[in-house]
């Protein structure tokens, strides 16, 4: 592994959850900011107008862990050409929605202000676990990160969403943007026609390997496990064992007692990861798979970390194995230089980027550079 560091772009960012770049431009970067802002980085510039303010559509948190708010982004394939992005945020009359929107006529540097349709409405079950991922994957198809709607104790599934496929909860949705709702071919059978998989607490981020289409998913855990699953390409209808299983192994009662008990496990993917909360670990972050040209001994590993403990660790996954994996936390420094590891990013060049989620405009983007 090479030595890395952790580069500062901007700093400023007032509660920042993620960061992409604009397909084709990799001069150019959109951070999401809790409250309802896309900050527009243009040439390295954090750019003093908001590419789009929806602050009044979208639900204002109440204290700084609240798991609401504007999660996700996701552009278009071709927005270089038709100008089409997509969010997902909590709205003020309480439901998690999924909306188009279009890049201004007038400037690229600004968003129409309307919404140009709403493709997923549903209610808001609790404050926690309403996932927020939004990315296209290879097939063109858009998949979407849902929570199973939380509970009081952050711990258990009181409504049973993970392995009910019947609900959009505790789920990766999978949905074409240009006939929904009429489903894509190949969904999950039998349950919600856009569940893709099932058997999830909270898939925060997680990422496509832009080499080869894999699939890369970060599972916050609940009383002792985080964990990461890997999917390879197209291969989906997994299910990954959430509330029945945490990580390896049985999910306590629901008393959230941790008791030794009988589960069934087969049938249930297992994580190719784990990090147990006894290390400090608390909440994954998931990352991406490295397919930048910068740095090019890093090329195929992925790079994730941790929210609680802001900790980086990196895998390389090959022909279906984990065949190497390395902590990056002491080279990149990153316990003692960030606040909280909220998200990973990537531009159109493949580079990686960390937002550090701060608090009170104390938000910052870092990159990770060579040293």
């Amino acid at each position: 592994m090479p030595p890395l560091k952790l580069t500062e772009v901007v700093g400023g960012l007032d509660e920042p959850l993620f960061v992409t770049g604009e397909p084709g431009d990799a001069s150019r970067l959109y951070v999401l900011e809790q409250g309802g802002r896309i900050r527009l980085i243009s040439g390295g510039v954090l750019q003093s107008a908001a590419f789009l303010d929806i602050s009044d559509d979208v639900q204002q948190v109440e204290w700084q862990a609240d798991e609401r708010g504007l999660l996700g982004l996701a552009f278009h394939p071709d927005y270089a050409t038709n100008g089409r992005f997509f969010l997902y945020f909590n709205t003020t009359n309480n439901r998690l929605v999924l909306r188009e929107y279009r890049r201004s006529e007038a400037s690229p540097d600004q968003a129409a202000p309307q919404e140009e349709s709403e493709l997923l409405s549903i209610p808001v079950l609790r404050k926690n676990h309403n996932g927020g991922m939004l990315a296209f994957g290879a097939d063109g198809m858009l998949y979407v990160g849902v929570g199973d709607g939380g509970s009081e104790g952050d711990t258990q599934d009181p409504d049973g969403n993970g392995q009910n496929i019947e609900v959009k909860y505790g789920k990766i949705l999978r949905i074409n943007v240009d006939t929904y709702p009429t489903p894509p071919a190949g969904n999950l059978p039998g349950g919600d026609p856009d569940v893709w998989d099932y058997g999830l607490r909270n898939p925060w981020r997680f990422s496509f390997d832009s080499c080869n289409g894999d699939l890369y998913i970060g599972d916050v855990g609940a009383k002792a496990v985080e964990e990461i699953n890997v999917e390879p390409r197209g291969q989906g209808h997994r299910n990954y064992g959430w509330s029945i299983r945490e990580g390896n192994g049985c999910y306590p009662s629901r008393q959230g007692e941790m008791v030794d008990v009988d589960c069934p496990l087969a049938g249930h993917t297992p994580p190719v990861a784990v990090h147990g909360h006894g290390t400090g670990d608390g909440s994954i972050t998931g990352g991406y798979v490295y397919r930048g040209s910068k740095i090019p001994a890093l090329r195929g590993t992925y790079i994730y970390g941790d929210f609680s403990s802001n900790r980086i660790h990196s895998f390389v996954w090959k022909n279906g194995s984990k065949v190497t994996e390395a902590p990056l936390t002491a080279d990149l420094e990153s316990a003692d230089t960030l606040q909280a590891l909220a998200s990973f990013g990537e531009d159109a060049a493949g580079e990686l980027y960390v937002v550090d989620y701060g608090a009170n405009g104390s938000g910052r983007l870092f990159r990770i550079d060579p040293e």
